[in-house]
Formats: C-alpha cells, sequence, structure tokens
C-alpha cells in the first residue's frame, strides 16, 4: 500500500512540505523567488507550503521587533488562495517567539485573528506537549473568545498525536474540560478534513465518536472544504468527509457556507 494514501503517511508527506520551504529560506531570496519555489508543490498541500513561509516571515519581523510589512505584502499576494494557512503560520510565528499578537491583530479582519490562535494552539500542542496536551493548561494571555480558536488549533494537533486513530483521539480528548472539547473536535474535522487518508468507515467511526459535538466536528469538515475550494486543490477525500460527515455533496456544503458567511458580512 502506498503510504502517501493513508493519514500517517500524508501527514508525514505534509511534515517534509513544511520543513523543506524552512530548509529553503535560509538562504536569501526575493519574495518573487521564494512564491515561484512554493507554487513547485503541487496543488493538495500547496498551502501547507505557503503556511511555512508565513511562518517564517513572520517570525523573522517579530522577533526583530519590526512592524510586519514583509509579511504583509506576501499575504496580499496570497491570501486569496491560502489564507487560512497564511493566517495560520502567523500563529506559528507569535508562538514560536512567545510574543503576544494582540498588537499586531487590532487592524486585521475577525476571521484571520481567530486563525492566528489556531495556529498558535497547533504550535504549543506540538512543541509544548507537557503544559498543553498531559496538563490541558492554557498559556498565559489568551483569554476569552481567543481559548475557542487556540483549542481549534490543538484538536487539529490532536489528530495528527493519534495519527488518524480514533481510539487514541479519545483518550486524548476525554481528559480536556468539557468546556473545552467541542472546540477539539472542530480542529479535529478540519484537520481531517484537509490531511485526508481516511475512508468511509474510519469517518463513521468518527462522526460516531465526536457524539454531542458531532455540530462541531462537521463544521471542521466544512471549514477544511472552504479551505480547499479556496486553493482549488479539492480531493476525493474531502468530497468523502462531506458527504459522510456533512450529509451532504460538497458542492452543497460549499454553498450553504459561503451563503452563511455573507449573511455574517
Amino acid at each position: 500500500m502506498n503510504l502517501y494514501h493513508n493519514v500517517s503517511g500524508k501527514m508525514e508527506y505534509i511534515q517534509k512540505v513544511f520543513l523543506g520551504v524552512q530548509d529553503f529560506m535560509q538562504k536569501n531570496h526575493e519574495l518573487e523567488e521564494l512564491i515561484a519555489f512554493l507554487d513547485t508543490e503541487p496543488t493538495e498541500f500547496r498551502s501547507v507550503s505557503y503556511e511555512s513561509a508565513s511562518m517564517e516571515i513572520g517570525w523573522q519581523e517579530i522577533s526583530a521587533g519590526k512592524e510586519l510589512n514583509t509579511w504583509m505584502t506576501f499575504y496580499q499576494r496570497s491570501a486569496k488562495a491560502h489564507t487560512f494557512h497564511m493566517d495560520i503560520g502567523l500563529g506559528w510565528a507569535f508562538a514560536k517567539t512567545d510574543i503576544s499578537p494582540a498588537p499586531y491583530l487590532q487592524s486585521l479582519l475577525p476571521v484571520m485573528s481567530s486563525m492566528v490562535f489556531d495556529g498558535m494552539g497547533y504550535y504549543y500542542g506540538l512543541f509544548k506537549v507537557r503544559k498543553t496536551v498531559k496538563n490541558q493548561l492554557i498559556p498565559d494571555g489568551i483569554h476569552g473568545q481567543e481559548i475557542h480558536s487556540f483549542d481549534q488549533g490543538l484538536g487539529r494537533r490532536l489528530w495528527y498525536i493519534a495519527k488518524g486513530d480514533v481510539n487514541e483521539l479519545g483518550q486524548l480528548i476525554q481528559p480536556f474540560h468539557l468546556s473545552r472539547q467541542a472546540d477539539l473536535w472542530r480542529g479535529v474535522g478540519i484537520a481531517c478534513g484537509y490531511v485526508g487518508g481516511s475512508d468511509k468507515s474510519k469517518l463513521e467511526l468518527l462522526l460516531n465518536a465526536s457524539s454531542e459535538y458531532s455540530d462541531q466536528f462537521s463544521k471542521g469538515i466544512t471549514l477544511a472544504a472552504l479551505s480547499r475550494s479556496a486553493s482549488h486543490s479539492i480531493t476525493a477525500d474531502i468530497e468523502l468527509a462531506c458527504e459522510i460527515v456533512c450529509g451532504k455533496p460538497l458542492n452543497e456544503v460549499l454553498q450553504i457556507e459561503i451563503v452563511q458567511i455573507s449573511q455574517f458580512k
């Protein structure tokens, strides 16, 4: 069996994409050269390459005490297709520098701000496992609505830790306070939908395991579908996830979500 087609294999590939961009950026490159390199990645996980570059550019400017001028130029060039991932990458940068994003986010759109905290949640779940996963601690400086986004990102990370194993995922989520589990399941939905590799039986198991949080798990699948639609990277995996988890074909899921967003605006 080709490992690239199962959950853990796809996760390994995503990690290689992310690290490959970091290696490329160790040398100074003009923005045009960087974007040309990022666009050599096949469409399925191209947004991951933009997430990695977003993190690196953001980290360089934040750690130097600069405004996010280069990052904003990069963002404005590529956000139409990769906005979710670029926002998440900026969250990685803030988490890596241990600097609060609050002063930087005052002028940014609410959805963008939300995904920055999502990126921070993933980062903490990756590099501060004992505090964030084992002890379920929320970092200082993250409050109120920010926690929902942070836990969404942490939920994405839990899917990676479990490597697609539904039982292990349940064991990871169970110790968290009930007030946090809905956001964690939404994050699982995003990761499951975007990474792919889950067959019909696994998606059904996940839907059953999400139990009273199935609406949030479904919401996560929808968000993954929106991300893939924006980056023109629709896969058979996300189509299947929409059918099994959301109970609707992909095009209907996207139409409903777009209408809801329009009404919100």
